[in-house]
């Protein structure tokens, strides 16, 4: 090779080589994008270390306190009062709040717990505590403080001939009634009348019944002012107690709640003397009779819709029942010529605990013209369909509405009622239905829709209006 060619090579590679020299952009951003994700990684790692650090020492806090409980529970010297900390205990040491959770349960012969409300295949031998402490800002995968003791009574709570009755009285919200009294009466099959009656309800609502003889009893609460879920105000419950076993008692028992109602029609029409009003919830209907102006209720945080008449509800085919009373029940539809809404039930009305509500009762007027002042008159549920999307009723209802004197002149007369179809009377007694009232005489003024719905004394009564 020539020099000049040796020298043009030489001089091309020290060109090359001079384009290399230095640090690239790309080289720079990769080197400053290593640095961040190592001193990120360092500094995550100190803040989990310290954070560690720190839960520990917390720790050992809630240890103390979850110690400092178990201690407490074991000073109690009767099991049986020593119950379920509802709510926890906040306890708040050096700025942090520590929260103390207790739980307790009786536990039978063979290990089974028999909590509050649930029966078991033992009697009652010991009380397990479960003592757990969270706090503030705990770390999630990190477990509560969590420590557990037992506590025996003094002496054998039974034996295995006789048996436990556990009563327990639970409010609309779930919690327990404390403060019912309870009775447990001997109701045959071996059963033999207690030494002495069971202590009221604690704060979890239970009481026990110990060292009860085999046999069926009768187990009954009462409280002033409290009422069971079917609007008892001393509800019972029959039992079975066998040998070696505790039953559980459970009752739905709260204070009652105090509905004031509100009739339609205000006061110069008059209501059935012996109207029937249905409150209907989710958990069942409740009558009331007669047009009083309160009554009381089991609390249910749901609520109770108030329809005049008795409502039954129809069977899964859709038959039967009396849905009829109800303007809920009543679908849209044209009668005669006139487009009818959908009927409007009034909306479900609660009361709490020992507090009170207003509720109104939709009823439907009629005047009925010249009746003898000193006649009753009678109004008789019938199981028709008059008018297009009646709903039936085969419920039989009669209400009566007192006479206005005892003179025999005539006036104008105008009445309330549940919806649906009734034939209407006039008699000298009450209840009587020894006089049908005349067509011409009978005029549903609540109606949206009157022509068609009277024939002969009866009348059909719909509570939806025109569109």
């Amino acid at each position: 090779m020539a020099k000049a060619d040796i020298a043009r090579t030489v001089r091309y590679i020290r060109t090359r080589l001079r384009d290399d020299e230095g640090i690239s952009i790309i080289e720079v951003l990769a080197a400053t994008m290593i640095f961040l994700m190592l001193s990120v990684g360092v500094a995550q790692a100190t803040v989990t270390a310290i954070r560690l650090a720190g839960d520990q020492r917390h720790r050992v806090t809630a240890l103390s306190l979850a110690a400092s409980e178990i201690d407490l529970v074991r000073s109690i010297s009767d099991p049986f009062d020593v119950l379920d900390r509802t709510p926890p205990l906040i306890v708040t040491v050096d700025g942090l709040d520590y929260t103390i959770h207790r739980t307790t349960s009786w536990v039978s012969g063979t290990g089974l717990d028999i909590p509050c409300g649930a029966g078991g295949t033992g009697n009652l031998q010991y009380k397990r505590v479960n003592v757990r402490v969270t706090w503030e800002g705990q770390l999630e995968p990190i477990a509560p403080v969590s420590t557990d003791t037992i506590l025996a009574p003094d002496g054998r709570l039974n034996d295995p001939s006789r048996g436990t009755i556990i009563v327990a009285a639970t409010r609309a919200d779930g919690t327990g009634a404390s403060g019912v009294n309870v009775n447990i009466a001997p109701n045959g099959g071996g059963a033999v009348a207690l030494d002495a009656q069971p202590d009221p309800t604690n704060a979890e609502g239970c009481t026990y019944a110990l060292q009860v003889n085999p046999g069926n009893y009768t187990v009954s609460l009462s409280r002033a002012g409290y009422v069971s879920a079917d609007q008892t105000s001393n509800p019972s419950s029959s039992v079975t107690v066998a040998a070696g076993a505790t039953v559980n008692a459970p009752f739905t028992y709260d204070r009652a709640g105090t509905f004031g109602i509100t009739y339609a029609g205000g006061s110069t029409a008059a209501r059935p003397t012996n109207l029937e009003t249905s409150f209907i919830n989710t958990y069942g209907v409740f009558y009331t009779s007669g047009p009083v102006p309160t009554t009381t209720l089991f609390p249910w945080s749901s609520g109770y819709r108030a329809v005049a008449g008795h409502y039954v509800a129809p069977d899964g085919t859709g038959a039967g029942g009396c849905p009829a009373v109800d303007p809920a029940e009543w679908p849209a539809a044209t009668v005669g010529s006139t487009d009818l809404a959908a009927g409007v039930a009034p909306d479900p009305v609660a009361a709490t605990p020992g507090g009170t509500a207003s509720v109104n009762v939709p009823l439907a007027t009629v005047e009925l013209k010249s009746i003898p002042q000193n006649r009753y008159i009678t109004a008789v549920s019938q199981n028709v369909s008059v008018a297009a999307g009646q709903p039936g009723c085969a419920v039989a209802m009669t209400y009566t509405f007192a006479r206005i004197s005892t003179s025999n002149s005539n006036s104008d007369r105008t009445i309330l009622l549940p919806y649906g179809t009734w034939r209407l009377y006039t008699s000298t007694s009450s209840g009587g239905t020894s006089t049908s009232i005349g067509q011409s005489a009978i005029d549903p003024l609540s109606n949206a829709v009157t022509s068609g719905m009277v024939s002969g004394n009866q009348v059909t009564l719909d509570p939806r209006v025109a569109q």
